[in-house]
């Protein structure tokens, strides 16, 4: 379902839930990261920046950097996506795609924080969920980095500055939206990972999840995947098969395994999360670490985990209240982004259609979710280009295991906005460097900071 690269176990990230950029930071070495020149600043944004009438505000954080910044130099933003920004992105340590960029360029370092994630959430009624994120959306949160982009360049010393956007995975779509609604305020973009195409049945995601096994793993591994698979299927035949179930995966003694919820609900958290989990995030030698296990590792991920035990009772559940309802929202009137089981390609058996998956949407819209979703799908498309945005001087980024490059632009849409692909690396994956990639991903990373100093020197 919804994933779209640290919240008690890093929730929103090691689960399916979203891509969040600061599950990466799981694989950097951070030892030498120094935040004693990252400042935590607020400036107050309109809560609707389209209607005139709405007087009301609320305050969003961004981290600021200046250890670099010399006269002229850039501005370098680094854009907050669908978690909590962590300031380490724009820290002292070089590991990171965008301090190495302010190194090379004696740049201003700044990140933002998405409206209603982190501690940027609007001071508004909750009581009604469909009007406290009725302000929620990409097209909002695109004007909130044009207001805080214009009160920087108020600033005399920012005058001459140019202005570059960094962004992965949703923020990766946003920097090159960015640039595409507002050239006079951003002079170049980094977009890696991006999905820039809005899709409400996104079967390709688990496409790419077996071409990463497929190729990446060892021989035989497809075959051991389908074996879990077709074993965990066949106990749930059985009242004394869903027994054993429950005991193999610590399922609550409560929880009715009969129930097609409840198994839709089993292979979503415990078959799919741990393929999807390595696919999106790791690298060649995690794939064929995995396939040589000897068994399924399993996930004790709250909110499943209560109580000494996995709950697996859909219906118990209020995604609403949850701490990544934010992305749900934004997923079920945006971008679709259904991680379905509909392909005939994915060998991972079909558990999880889109009628499942759409249920997750419930209390965050009113009346017809699949026709909400369906023209939220199509009114982010028609507003930013699907996979052909109207831009120069964006570069995008993706690596071939992960599973969401289907949904990026994968074509050079001109000389100044060139698509750069990374075999052997997944989300993200050029936005810092990681334990044991491949040495093609340092010359990519390299080409990238070359690109955009070229761009913001014209």
């Amino acid at each position: 379902m919804h994933y779209l690269c640290m919240i008690t176990l890093l929730i929103a990230s090691a689960t399916a839930f979203t891509n969040n950029l600061n599950r990466l930071l799981l694989d950097f070495d951070l030892s030498q990261t120094d935040l004693s020149e990252v400042d935590e600043k607020w400036i107050e944004q309109p809560l609707d920046h389209f209607d005139s009438k709405e007087k009301r505000t609320f305050k969003m954080r961004y981290f600021e950097n200046l250890q670099f910044w010399q006269p002229n130099a850039p501005i370098i933003v680094f854009i907050g996506g669908e978690s909590e920004q962590d300031p380490r992105w724009v820290s002292n340590h070089d590991i990171f795609l965008t301090v190495k960029m302010a190194k090379e360029t004696h740049g201003a370092l700044f990140a933002t924080e998405h409206r209603y994630y982190g501690k940027s959430k609007p001071d508004i009624s909750q009581d009604n969920t469909i009007e406290y994120y009725k302000f929620l959306s990409s097209h909002q949160a695109l004007e909130d980095l044009a207001s805080l982009i214009k009160m920087l360049k108020s600033n005399s010393k920012y005058k001459s500055s140019k202005v570059v956007v960094v962004g992965g995975s949703y923020s990766g779509s946003l920097a090159a939206w960015m640039r595409e609604l507002h050239p006079e305020l951003v002079d170049a973009a980094l977009s890696s990972s991006a999905p820039v195409l809005a899709k409400k049945d996104f079967q390709e995601y688990l496409d790419t999840v077996r071409y990463t096994f497929g190729k990446y793993g060892s021989d035989g591994c497809l075959d051991k995947i389908k074996n879990y698979f077709k074993v965990d299927e066949d106990l749930l035949k059985t009242p004394e098969g869903r027994e054993e179930l429950k005991k193999k995966y610590n399922i609550c003694p409560e929880v009715d395994m009969a129930v097609l919820e409840n198994q839709q609900f089993f292979f979503y958290w415990f078959e799919y999360t741990n393929l999807k989990l390595i696919s999106q995030y790791g690298l060649p030698q995690n794939v064929k670490a995995w396939c040589g296990q000897k068994r399924q590792y399993q996930l004790e991920i709250k909110p499943i985990w209560q109580g000494g035990c996995n709950n697996l009772d859909f219906k118990s559940y209020d995604w609403t209240k949850q701490n990544f309802a934010e992305w749900i929202y934004q997923t079920c009137t945006e971008f679709g982004y259904e991680q379905t089981t509909s392909s005939e390609k994915q060998p991972f058996v079909h558990w999880n259609p889109l009628e499942f998956l759409l249920k997750f949407c419930k209390g965050f819209v009113n009346g017809d979710i699949e026709k909400t979703i369906d023209e939220g799908v199509a009114r982010t498309n028609k507003r930013y280009g699907g996979l052909t945005p109207n831009v120069t001087k964006v570069v995008f980024t993706h690596g071939d295991m992960d599973p969401w490059h289907p949904l990026g632009v994968l074509q050079d849409l001109g000389p100044d906005a060139p698509v750069i692909m990374t075999n052997g690396t997944s989300h993200c994956g050029v936005l810092g460097v990681k334990r044991g990639e491949p040495e093609e991903m340092k010359k990519d990373r390299k080409h990238v900071t070359e690109l955009i100093i070229k761009w913001i020197s014209q």
